[in-house]
């Protein structure tokens, strides 16, 4: 069968998921089975391919999805904990905090990884995890030494073609309280006296919502 211009012509995305990066959707699906007998039988070189999708390794799609298990797997064939994209300079930590996975996150945290690597925008894990309003993996981070000082409204209130994030009033009240500084929260009459945020800056006190392309 001919597969047209490219080498991927012709294939689903889910086709070509499973022909050419098997240990990604493996990690995706929470396969256990199907990983360990990848990770017998595949080349150690696999474990830091990127996919032609998000540029992940499998242990980014582990992170994602929230898999500790497939996590503990491909750390233990010798995929790295700090293995950073080609594209955005992110680490498995970035990936599980904007995911929303603490659990994951301790872990990677446990075994070494690194929670202030800055990505190729300067964020760190736990801007992820505030862009996302995930509590839990902001007090993961904040638990095992997360750099704070730099975090800021303005840091992470970014607008992005068709999105528009914003942390949440639950997320600037503990970054505030961690800071041990006295916080007005903003509104249309009093400004906010964190230093790390902007005078007279509304916050929206709905969830945020987020795209599933939100990685950046």
């Amino acid at each position: 069968m001919s597969l047209g211009a490219g080498p991927e012509a012709g294939f689903s995305s889910e086709e070509l998921l499973t022909l050419r990066f098997p240990l990604h959707r493996a990690c995706r699906d929470g396969d256990l089975p199907a990983l360990c007998a990848l990770l017998q039988s595949s080349p150690r070189s696999d474990l830091a391919a990127e996919d032609s999708f998000y540029g992940w390794t499998p242990i980014h799609w582990a992170a994602h999805f929230g898999k500790l298990e497939c996590l503990m797997q491909l750390v233990r064939a010798g995929a790295s904990v700090n293995a950073s994209t080609t594209r955005f300079a992110q680490t498995p930590a970035h990936i599980a905090a904007f995911g929303g996975h603490p659990q994951c996150l301790n872990w990677l945290i446990q075994v070494g990884a690194n929670i202030n690597k800055q990505d190729y925008v300067g964020e760190t894990p736990i801007h992820k995890a505030a862009r996302s309003g995930s509590m839990d993996s902001i007090s993961a981070l904040v638990a095992h030494g997360a750099q704070i000082e730099n975090i800021s409204l303005s840091s992470i209130h970014l607008c992005v073609p068709g999105e528009l994030f914003s942390i949440s009033y639950d997320v600037i009240q503990f970054l505030c309280i961690v800071q041990l500084e006295k916080c007005q929260w903003p509104d249309s009459s009093r400004p906010c006296t964190y230093p790390g945020l902007p005078r007279m800056c509304p916050v929206s006190l709905e969830p945020p919502e987020l795209s599933p392309e939100s990685f950046l």
